[in-house]
């Protein structure tokens, strides 16, 4: 098998590490907040949401907008009915001074794919080819897969040692036999770029599909005496809405998509209103992104005359960043940084013409950057139970040392894992440390890969790597083989850092001065980038 693989399993079953509750005050005053925003399970498949800073006697309700696709228990265990996409609201419900008292916590976006059919892998082992004597230029001998204590199988990872670059590929080789995957059912969306209009004022509806390509749109309207509807000449994708009496009305679009030569129909749906007093506020980006602790400007246009505005309301989906409206004008407002995380600002504006009143909303993407993040090394490193020999210790600098006694298992290995999964998409991480060349993975938090069942490494791996070390976990950095959960792993749930010794017969120790993951390329410390991209 690939190298990948024939090394996968030594490196795996990092220890998650336990953090040890202090019991002060600051975590009994912390916020209840909805740790889980969004979710990826196949049909029939269970995953529950996590709340933190749960409260006695407070009642936590979830709710599905759309059961077909996925329902969810009183506990909050969402379970996959079909494949598609919808929202669970989670909510806080208590009682204060007799009076009951909701907050919404936020909403889990919940992706639910087809279960792909199982593959089956019949191991073929060919005769190993003879290898000659090592050289620096060679790579040391990879032996037979061994049984772990708990039963699990252990693929040992070649030695790595200053002098050797590994190269060769073992010669165990799984051997899979072709399933052909189903293709997915691709989404459709359609986007107005006004939803409310005058009588005999237009808008105008696009659809957008996630694959393929689209051949034909039948479009229709629920009420063809509020509105009607016609397909644009020139781009089958787009239609013009045009107002025809006051009321509301659905709008519908059929859409024919060829995906991998296969054909599909999928519809979307949206809602216009007529009305004589209309209001479309329009925020002047299409995503926001802030780092933690900085400030940016937002404002609002809306197409009637400033008499008419009555109010406009600013809103920031959970706790990530705080808004403040402008004093002298209300359409304009601050945000400020306040944690790591994506949501939404929302703008509610409400006018008012004589009797008539209006009330519409627009929203943007936010995302609230951490531009560094170091990793905590006082909270040390794990091991897997089946391997000996492995130690570590804090040194008082702030550094950590891992040491490999003489007898230490060979590929042997200590990870430094996270509390909570990171999406570090586009990050680079950046290793300071010195001591043994070392195997580098940086896992997903969850996700495992298929053949053994190990920690998935987010990155192709680092074998043999000299610091400092730099990767930036990008597309062309991303390891494709396949996970258990499906398909391939991303970026979105990093879980921790690992490193492994080879066979090494005597001690050896590394010392990790630092992890970093950097959003910005320009913050990383000049002496810490390769010579080429200095």
């Amino acid at each position: 098998m690939k190298l990948r693989k024939a090394m996968a399993a030594a490196l795996a079953g990092a220890l998650v590490l336990t953090t040890i509750a202090t019991g002060t005050t600051s975590e009994a005053a912390k916020k209840t907040k909805l740790k889980t925003k969004k979710v990826s399970i196949f049909v029939k498949g269970k995953k529950k949401i996590s709340i933190t800073g749960k409260k006695a006697k407070h009642k936590y309700t979830f709710t599905s907008k759309k059961k077909k696709i996925a329902k969810v228990s009183k506990k909050g265990v969402i379970t996959g009915v079909k494949a598609g996409k919808t929202t669970i609201t989670v909510k806080d419900t208590w009682k204060q001074k007799g009076k009951k008292k909701t907050k919404k916590l936020g909403t889990v976006k919940v992706t639910v794919k087809a279960k792909a059919p199982k593959q089956t892998q019949t191991p073929v082992v060919t005769p190993p080819a003879q290898t000659p004597a090592v050289t620096p230029a060679q790579t040391p001998v990879v032996t037979p897969p061994a049984q772990t204590p708990d039963g699990g199988s252990q693929t040992p990872v070649p030695s790595v040692k200053p002098s050797v670059k590994p190269s060769a590929k073992p010669s165990v080789k799984p051997s899979t036999a072709p399933t052909e995957k189903p293709i997915p059912t691709p989404d459709v969306e359609m986007s107005l770029d006004k939803n409310q209009i005058k009588p005999g004022d237009t808008a105008t509806a696009t659809v957008s599909v996630s694959a393929g390509e689209v051949n034909e749109v039948t479009w229709s309207v629920e009420k063809a005496d509020v509105a009607s509807v016609v397909k644009d000449a020139q781009d089958a994708k787009k239609a013009v809405i045009t107002g025809k009496a006051v009321g509301e009305t659905k709008i519908t679009a059929e859409v024919k998509v060829t995906v991998e030569k296969k054909q599909f129909t999928v519809k979307a749906e949206s809602s216009i209103k007529v009305a004589t007093v209309v209001v479309n506020p329009v925020i002047e980006s299409d995503s926001v992104e802030v780092n933690i602790g900085e400030k940016v400007d937002l404002a609002v246009k809306v197409d009637v005359e400033t008499s008419m505005i009555e109010s406009i309301v600013w809103k920031v989906e959970g706790d990530i960043a705080t808004v403040e409206t402008d004093a002298v004008d209300i359409t304009k407002v601050t945000l400020t940084g306040v944690t790591r995380g994506k949501g939404k600002v929302t703008v509610t504006v409400t006018v008012k013409q004589g009797d008539e009143t209006a009330v519409n909303t627009a929203t943007v993407n936010l995302e609230v950057i951490q531009p560094i993040i170091e990793v905590d090394l006082s909270k040390g490193a794990s091991t897997p139970s089946w391997f000996s020999g492995v130690s570590g210790e804090a040194q008082k600098d702030g550094s950590y040392k891992i040491t490999w006694a003489a007898d230490a298992t060979d590929y042997s290995s200590a990870k430094f894992n996270f509390d909570d999964g990171m999406d570090l998409t586009g990050y680079y991480c950046v290793i300071d440390a010195e001591g043994c060349i070392s195997t580098v993975e940086i896992h997903d938090k969850e996700k495992h890969e298929t053949i053994y069942n190990n920690p998935y490494s987010v990155t192709k791996i680092e074998y043999g790597k000299a610091f400092p070390f730099v990767i930036q976990l990008s597309p062309e950095n991303l390891n494709t083989a396949e996970v258990v959960e499906g398909g391939t792993a991303d970026y979105t749930n990093v879980g921790g850092v690992q490193f492994a010794k080879g066979q090494e017969g005597e001690e050896i120790s590394l010392t990790i001065k630092s992890i970093k993951f950097y959003k910005y390329e320009k913050d990383i410390p000049a002496n810490m980038l390769p010579k080429s991209a200095k």
